[in-house]
């Protein structure tokens, strides 16, 4: 104990000898630590001051991105071709909400500050759907050539869904290639989307047992014509004994039927049956929208590897 209290002693003697007071020096050292302390405690209220703001900010947005989503209409679908697909994006204004609202929600993530969101797995599915397939736009179609079905090999993302954006694309998509052809195979999902379509005033509709033929409004008389025509060549290729009854095998929009003229229909219905039993070739040739970058194979369709 006594070696232990000399070399104290020593110690403070040669402090003081450097011009320091021990006394002073410890009277120092409460004062610096409360100072720091202090600014600590300001600099995380500062934080939670800031991070609050932005927890408000992102849930606005994500509120405002949710309600342009569900008020878009068909005509502010943006589709791109390239390739031979169809690449869709969202317009500019949405685009520019999901980025900021991604920006918030990474400051949030990294500082641990989830707990004010709305719905902060929501936002989290939205940012990561953002950063995988709108910021650069990997939501893609591509069409059966010539019929023009439409193929949605990976869907929409999960963030997307639940805003019948997959009926405004299509819609879209029917107005530039101006007609469409279902397949007599078709899955539930794809006959529910036509099914929405038809309900559309600005859609004409030709629809058969298994199929359904949607011609976009304000085609001309003899387009339309021609395209029913090959609908019907196809339908008898493919049931070569059945006679088509209109109002019971098949029901044309009565939009559509004025147009043609309901004899001249039911002339088309008569003379195709015979005339598709003397012919022999694909349905549709030349009708069909070609997308840039797109090349035919043997089997007339694309895109075979989805």
């Amino acid at each position: 104990m006594k070696d232990l209290i000399k070399k104290i002693l020593k110690e403070e003697a040669e402090v003081k000898e450097m011009g320091i007071s021990m006394n002073k020096l410890r009277a120092s050292q409460p004062k610096n630590y409360l100072v720091k302390s202090l600014e600590a405690r300001e600099r995380t209220a500062e934080l939670k001051k800031h991070l609050k703001k932005i927890t408000k900010k992102c849930n606005a947005l994500y509120y405002d991105i949710t309600t342009d989503l569900k008020k878009m209409k068909w005509q502010d679908v943006i589709l791109y071709e390239e390739s031979g697909f169809f690449y869709f994006t969202l317009p500019k204004k949405i685009v520019d909400k999901m980025f900021q609202l991604c920006e918030y929600f990474n400051e949030l993530e990294v500082n641990h500050s989830l707990n004010g969101l709305d719905s902060a797995e929501k936002v989290k599915q939205m940012c990561s759907d953002y950063n995988k397939y709108i910021y650069t736009p990997h939501i893609y179609l591509y069409l059966d050539y010539p019929r023009n079905r439409t193929h949605f090999p990976k869907g929409l993302p999960k963030s997307l869904l639940g805003y019948n954006l997959g009926v405004k694309i299509y819609r879209k998509i029917l107005n530039m290639t101006k007609f469409m052809q279902s397949h007599n195979n078709a899955s539930p999902d794809a006959q529910e989307l036509y099914r929405k379509l038809m309900d559309m005033t600005d859609i004409n509709a030709v629809v058969y047992t298994d199929s359904v033929l949607l011609i976009e409004d304000g085609v001309p008389k003899q387009d339309v014509i021609n395209i029913l025509t090959e609908s019907l060549y196809e339908y008898y290729q493919r049931k070569p004994s059945r006679k088509l009854i209109l109002n019971r095998t098949v029901v044309v929009s009565s939009k559509l039927l004025k147009l043609i003229g309901e004899n001249n229909f039911l002339h088309m219905l008569y003379d195709l049956f015979y005339y598709a039993k003397k012919e022999d070739r694909d349905a549709f040739e030349g009708l069909g929208y070609k997308i840039k970058g797109h090349k035919e194979d043997d089997n007339n369709d694309y895109g075979n590897g989805f």
